[in-house]
């Protein structure tokens, strides 16, 4: 069966995934190199959380800091220079969101 976290794992290598995949047919938006950094940076954070003795408080400014910034770098792409679209601003939101509804120990 499937837990929380193998779903989110999973759903961070699809976003990463997607955000390389615009980034090479887009190579001007910067935005889906940062969404894709987002999400590689919340996966290998939530595979961290799991060593015992691996000190992890660290992770949650650090997520939250390039989430941010991605989801920013998206929305002010879109709206100064449209290169990028809304779905670039989700898309970076959404590695956001997936760190913030993981399972914690």
């Amino acid at each position: 069966m499937l837990t929380r976290n193998k779903i989110f794992s999973l759903l961070l290598i699809i976003g990463f995934f997607f955000s390389a995949v615009q980034l090479y047919l887009t190579p001007n938006a910067v935005a889906w190199m940062a969404s894709a950094l987002a999400h590689l940076v919340v996966l290998i954070s939530i595979r961290m959380e799991r060593i015992p003795e691996f000190d992890t408080d660290f992770l949650g400014i650090l997520n939250v800091t390039v989430g941010l910034v991605a989801t920013i770098v998206g929305l002010g792409q879109w709206v100064v220079s449209g290169e990028s679209g809304p779905l670039a601003v989700i898309v970076a939101a959404s590695a956001l969101v997936i760190w913030a509804l993981r399972e914690t120990k």
